[in-house]
């Protein structure tokens, strides 16, 4: 790697800054997510560029930090099964307490948006729906390779995994995900205690997801492709799938809720195999041969 140890925080918080800034352009000036595709994606496709710059910079190839294509098809698998029960289980948990409380829940198929506020509906049909599935790739393929791949692998040339996964990958990726509470706030959609909630809320789930996602990385050797998986099927369930009251208006159910709940056991999921995966890697380093 092409970068002296005491110059990577400073490069490392330089790099998030830049990439902030044009996530700020995007979410406050252009928004690209108020258009026909429903998403923020200037900022993304900056973002992959900027990634491409700095590995060229810090001489890291694709492996270096993460696209190891030998580990493709095990990564799919593995995402797979953390994520799908998940999902599965959550949707099922809203749609028993959406029937209890006597609201006649039913499971539809749709692109909509995702917003703390409430999802709104896209038009466009089976082209947005690809659309829809195309922005999601994007967006995890730039996520997970700068915060797990060049954060996490880049820190910790100086620091621990703890150091390097808690603050540079997931504090940071809490920073980037509570930026819509303050546009809302701005645009007059929610009230300051309301604004700074929902950030508070945005930020906690995404340093716990984030967190989870370098769990995933470091146990995988280093490899993006299960943390990716879990991460598309993530976004692309709030997007896709949806539990909406028939007997009502229309509108969703409780999206916040199932996105807490399938979070919150693919975490204990990973951190259980990421803690008896590292025991066993102690345990073999102290163990004579």
């Amino acid at each position: 790697m092409n970068l002296n140890k005491k110059y990577i925080p400073v490069f490392l918080i330089s790099f998030f800054l830049i990439l902030y800034a044009f996530r700020l352009m995007d979410s406050f000036i252009i928004r690209t997510d108020q258009g026909p595709i429903g998403e923020l994606f200037t900022h993304k496709v900056i973002g992959i560029v900027l990634l491409i710059a700095v590995a060229f910079f810090l001489r890291l190839k694709p492996t270096d930090i993460g696209f190891k294509w030998k580990l493709f098809g095990r990564g799919i698998l593995i995402g797979i099964a953390i994520a799908a029960p998940a999902y599965i289980t959550a949707y099922v948990v809203e749609i028993i307490i959406a029937a209890a409380q006597g609201n006649s829940p039913s499971l539809q198929f749709y692109a909509a948006t995702y917003n703390i506020l409430g999802n709104t509906a896209l038009s466009g049909g089976v082209w947005i729906i690809l659309i829809i599935i195309m922005g999601n790739i994007i967006n995890v393929t730039m996520e997970n390779s700068i915060f797990s791949g060049v954060m996490i692998t880049v820190a910790e040339k100086r620091y621990s995994f703890f150091v390097a996964n808690g603050f540079y990958s997931s504090f940071l990726f809490g920073l980037w995900h509570s930026i819509m509470p303050l546009r809302n706030f701005v645009d007059g959609e929610q009230s300051l205690t309301g604004a700074v909630l929902s950030a508070l809320l945005l930020f906690g789930s995404s340093f716990l997801f984030s967190v989870q996602l370098g769990m995933q990385f470091k146990q995988a050797n280093s490899s993006l492709w299960d943390g990716m998986v879990v991460h598309f099927i993530n976004n692309s369930s709030v997007n896709l799938i949806h539990v909406v009251f028939a007997d009502g208006d229309g509108t969703e159910s409780n999206p916040t809720m199932r996105i807490a709940t399938a979070q919150t056991i693919m975490f204990i999921v990973v951190a259980a195999r990421y803690l008896g995966w590292k025991k066993a890697a102690d345990y073999s380093k102290t163990t004579p041969d």
